[in-house]
């Protein structure tokens, strides 16, 4: 079946097509039609924040049907961050929602001439004014289109960041789930966009239930006897704060010191105990998304992974429950708690280095991190230099580059690359930037990863076999977020195999895949992204780390005296994609994959 799409003209009005079944037939849907449009129908020479710039939320084929885990999107843009494809991902049932109204794909094209949010409900497409919406969070916003407009009523929406047009504002899901990395909230805020609201329609039946459902079951079986499945079950992704400390990779002070900041190092067992309830997908046997309590009544999300390294570890926070208070700001501000911790501990550092004259945060000052979030969620007459973005930020100090916690861009999650081999060149060469949740690489942190990976497993810090490791995982997550599939449970957790994958693609299409097909798929993905970054990113889109993190060896801890050996595995990992010295496609590449430029 030809995706179908829904083109939003913000001035002009809508339409309903379908995609050429060629793109279907090379990119599937999700991610992977989101890169085909934006490198053939959005113009070179448009500016990121331009009101031609597309806004792309995609689905993929699982979406919609009864299998559990599939009910996320994907939604791309040209990213204000980085210059090239920004993407950002959420689980949760909106993107379900989308293809159960009859769309695959909504393109957002132009700008509204004032605040509205879009609403569809079947075969109607409208949008109304959003004024009584402006200023709510993002929880108070989904629950007021919710009572406005029918419990069955999904929402996507911005928060006041988005509002405000912070550089790293993010979409939130349901009020639940946080569209991360950053980057295209503050996009849809431009737009004047506040929220899309659909109408949750009957589950879709794949073209082969039986074998949808023989899948769901074989993965459904693997995850109620996995131990990392069970560990995951509990605490989410700070599951993996244990192992993150035993191998040094929670370093404190924007990466200056290699010992962690007391308070964190059971931080994993005490999120556990305050776990009151589970905000994960309905029907997944491995949720991994959880509500804490913040105030009686009132829950938050429980901080994960990168936000317990972030703020806690990066900018020396050690209360959980500032922690928790943090994660629940972000969520309804509408940040990514990534990129807004990132900017905080660069701040931190640029004022304790007094490369910025002002005083008004400091290493693990609680009171000072909250105040300063918080003015991330209102419009200044004069911006605030922390809504930025790190990479905006470094050019207003002087010198500060080599402790600048972003690559190409996009800031680095609090992981650091020093202890994580696979994690650094993740970091490295990824074309939206420095996130190394573009190919999900959580494997280092996985005592017993999976028999299907290529290669045999490393210890953290070792180079043997990390390039195939890395590649089979960016095409594995591109191939996840084509088909739908979430990538929390496929990569995160490891509980779809490539097989399993396979048959999951082949049920919700109809069209009968290979492995060879598989790979294809994600390689060509892969390989169209990293087009659009060398040809349109800012600053040439080099793949190396900030000289901190290449250059400065940890003086303690696990990862004491370690540096990733980068050049040498970007040549093998130029090689292996089938690109030249530099890092670019070959022509010869492009013919084999049928990509063309």
């Amino acid at each position: 079946m030809a995706l179908r799409t829904l083109t939003i003209d913000l001035e002009r009005g809508h339409v309903r097509q379908q995609l050429p079944a060629t793109v279907e037939r090379d990119y599937l849907g999700g991610r992977g039609v989101v890169a085909w449009l934006l490198w053939h129908h959005l113009p070179p020479e448009t500016p990121p924040m331009a009101p031609e710039n597309l806004l792309i939320f995609a689905a993929g084929p699982l979406a919609g049907t009864d299998a559990f885990a599939t009910g996320g999107f994907v939604v791309g843009t040209r990213s204000p961050l980085t210059g090239a494809i920004g993407y950002s991902w959420a689980q949760g049932h909106w993107g379900a929602a989308l293809r159960r109204a009859g769309h695959d794909v909504v393109v957002i094209r132009g700008q509204a001439p004032s605040w509205v949010y879009l609403l569809i409900d079947g075969n109607q497409v409208r949008l109304r004014p959003a004024d009584h919406l402006l200023g709510r969070d993002t929880v108070a916003t989904a629950e007021a289109l919710r009572a406005e407009l029918g419990n069955d009523i999904r929402v996507a929406c911005i928060g006041p960041a988005g509002e405000a047009e912070v550089a790293y504002a993010s979409i939130v899901a349901e009020g639940r789930y946080i569209a991360e990395p950053a980057g295209t909230g503050v996009i849809m805020g431009a737009k004047k966009i506040k929220a899309i609201a659909i109408r949750d329609g009957a589950t879709l039946v794949a073209p082969d239930q039986r074998r949808l459902a023989a899948a769901i079951e074989v993965v459904r079986r693997r995850v109620e006897t996995s131990e990392l499945a069970a560990g995951i079950s509990r605490a989410g992704s700070a599951y993996f704060l244990d192992r993150a400390v035993e191998w040094g990779a929670l370093t404190g002070r924007n990466g200056l010191d290699g010992d962690l900041p007391a308070g964190l190092a059971t931080a994993r067992e005490e999120l556990e105990q305050r776990r009151t309830g589970n905000r994960g997908c309905v029907g997944c046997p491995m949720p991994c998304y959880f509500d804490t309590q913040q105030h009686p009544g009132e829950p938050a999300p429980l901080p994960d992974l990168e936000l317990v390294a972030g703020f806690g570890a990066r900018c020396g926070i050690t209360s959980l429950d500032a922690l928790t208070v943090l994660a629940g700001r972000c969520l309804r501000l509408g940040l990514d708690p990534v990129a807004t911790s990132a900017a905080v501990a660069f701040l931190m550092e640029c004022q304790s280095q007094q490369t910025s004259r002002a005083a008004t945060l400091t290493w693990g000052d609680e009171q000072a991190v909250f105040a300063a979030v918080e003015r991330l969620g209102a419009r200044h007459e004069k911006r605030d230099v922390l809504s930025l973005g790190v990479a905006e930020m470094q050019e207003i100090f002087w010198g500060s580059g080599a402790f600048a916690p972003q690559v190409k861009g996009l800031a680095m999650p609090a992981l650091d690359p020093r202890a994580l081999t696979e994690v650094a060149l993740a970091l490295a060469t990824s074309p939206i930037g420095g996130d190394y949740r573009y190919a999900m690489t959580y494997e280092e942190l996985v005592p017993n990863p999976p028999a299907w990976l290529p290669d045999e497993p490393a210890q953290p810090q070792a180079v043997k076999g990390k390039v195939m490791r890395l590649i089979w995982h960016e095409r594995f997550a591109a191939m996840l977020d084509a088909t739908g599939m979430c990538r929390r449970l496929g990569l995160m957790g490891y509980q779809v195999s490539p097989g399993e994958l396979l048959a999951l693609a082949t049920a919700a299409t109809g069209t009968q895949l290979g492995g060879a097909d598989m790979a294809r798929i994600g390689e060509r993905i892969i390989t169209l992204e990293r087009l659009f970054a060398r040809r349109y990113a800012d600053n040439g889109a080099r793949d190396e780390l900030p000289a901190r993190w290449r250059q400065e060896p940890l003086e303690e801890g696990r990862a004491a005296g370690h540096l990733p050996e980068l050049p040498d595995m970007l040549a093998e990992y130029y090689g292996r994609h089938g690109w030249d010295a530099n890092g670019d496609p070959t022509p010869a590449r492009l013919a084999e994959l049928g990509v063309k430029v």
